[in-house]
């Protein structure tokens, strides 16, 4: 005998999407989001390779490092990095920044394969539903972050179909 579902409470579309871009570390305060992509500029491409912002939090910017030495050095650095941070977000915005080991950087090789999986992954109609989901969403940013998951969680479902050998 087939058990029924038991029917939930609509939730609201906000805390759908914030628990999908929160599990996926996306941030979700445009805020912090242009304050991380500053990063890169500020710190230039040898180091933004070996670090990664990953929040902010009251003031405090935290970046994760590939190592010690690395926390070691941009400690040292701190008030420099600090000073091109708020020149670059016009405003004082980052108070402080903490420094910890937890990142380790892909491989370029990886970036791109993982891009044709991508490509190769999504079939046209995949693509048409996508654009025809976010096409009334008025904000740029909100409809390529929408875009973006939507994509990865299509391809996720790929993946797991295809190793169930559905």
């Amino acid at each position: 005998m087939r058990r029924k579902k038991t029917l939930t409470a609509p939730q609201p579309i906000s805390e759908i999407l914030s628990a999908g871009l929160k599990k996926r570390n996306i941030p979700l305060n445009l805020e912090e989001h242009f304050i991380l992509q500053l990063w890169p500029k500020a710190v230039g491409s040898k180091i933004a390779y070996q670090t990664r912002p990953d929040r902010l939090h009251a003031g405090t910017l935290f970046v994760r490092t590939t190592s010690s030495v690395w926390v070691q050095q941009l400690h040292f650095m701190k008030d420099e990095i600090l000073d091109k941070m708020n020149q670059l977000a016009g405003k004082n915005a980052v108070k402080n920044i903490h420094f910890t080991v937890g990142y380790r950087p892909s491989k370029p090789d990886d970036e791109t394969s993982d891009a044709s999986k991508k490509k190769a992954a999504l079939k046209a109609q995949d693509r048409k539903m996508i654009e025809e989901a976010t096409e009334k969403v008025l904000d740029p940013e909100l409809a390529s972050i929408i875009r973006r998951v939507m994509e990865k969680e299509i391809i996720r479902r790929r993946a797991t179909e295809t190793k169930r050998g559905r």
